[in-house]
């Protein structure tokens, strides 16, 4: 799970509560986002690297450090956003491959697997973007 958020110290205070509804809306925007963006990066083909069969059909991996390429679509149709509470949200991945897609894995040969990141990269995208809405907002903006 990746997450980032920010932080108001004392002297914002005010500010941040008269503005938490604004807050909260570019807390929930900013994780449909980064959910909609790591989906499409999945759903759009990262070319062809390595066939393997499965379930009598040729399955092409992408190039390794690019988002993995969808057969049925599990994987994208596994991440989901949530509200916890006003100032924070979750993106997560349900499908029990999701982390060792993102991250690399040892496969049963002892061989390394690279990593196909897809959430690093739509978390990435969206961070800056994320913490200028926070400032305008905590600056009167907005």
């Amino acid at each position: 799970m990746i997450r980032f958020g920010f932080k108001a110290n004392v002297k914002g205070l005010d500010r941040y509560i008269a503005n938490l509804d604004k807050l909260e809306m570019v807390v929930m925007a900013t994780a449909a986002n980064i959910e909609g963006d790591a989906k499409q990066s999945i759903l759009t083909n990262s070319g062809k690297f390595n066939p393997s069969k499965r379930g009598g059909k040729i399955h092409w991996s992408s190039l390794p450090g690019n988002p993995p390429n969808s057969d049925l679509g599990n994987l994208a149709a596994s991440i989901r956003h949530r509200r916890i509470n006003r100032t924070k949200a979750e993106v997560s991945v349900g499908a029990a491959y999701g982390i060792p897609l993102e991250i690399g894995w040892i496969a049963e040969n002892g061989n390394h697997v690279p990593a196909r990141p897809f959430m690093t990269p739509a978390v990435q995208r969206h961070e800056k973007p994320f913490v200028a809405a926070i400032r305008a907002v905590l600056k009167g903006g907005r």
